[in-house]
């Protein structure tokens, strides 16, 4: 294991942390977007609105933090690899509406999230034989 980063600066714990401060950050921004919403407002179009809300800057500070994770993980891991990866965000932000948010999701959406997670696994399992072998 010489010259590899382990604990905090481990790529693979990166890149979840990476993960999951875009899942934290997308109800952050669904939240406060919602709260500070007006409708008749002129710009309301544009969403502006929604910097009024001390969830979305908390969200774009998270959103900052899966950036610089991110750059990390770009350092120690393929981009073919990581980036696949990275994308259970896709997976877990609607699940995690449907569960949290009670919104629903259609049977095509529910195709779609289940073509992600075959993605996943047809790129983690090539990842978990690396691994083994380093």
């Amino acid at each position: 294991m010489r010259g590899r980063p382990y604990g905090f600066r481990n790529p693979w714990l990166q890149l979840a942390l990476s993960v999951l401060f875009v899942l934290v950050s997308e109800f952050l921004l669904k939240r406060g977007a919602t709260d500070v919403a007006e409708p008749d407002s002129a710009f309301s179009w544009t969403g502006i609105n929604g910097l009024a809300s001390p969830l979305v800057w908390w969200a774009i500070l998270l959103i900052i933090a899966s950036f610089i994770s991110w750059l990390y993980v770009l350092r120690y891991i393929p981009i073919t690899i990581a980036f696949p990866l990275s994308r259970v965000v896709d997976v877990l932000v609607p699940l995690g509406c449907w569960i949290l948010l009670g919104e629903l999701i259609s049977t095509l959406r529910w195709c779609g999230i289940v073509l992600v997670v075959i993605g996943l696994a047809l790129v983690a399992k090539p990842v978990a034989q690396i691994e083994e072998r380093l």
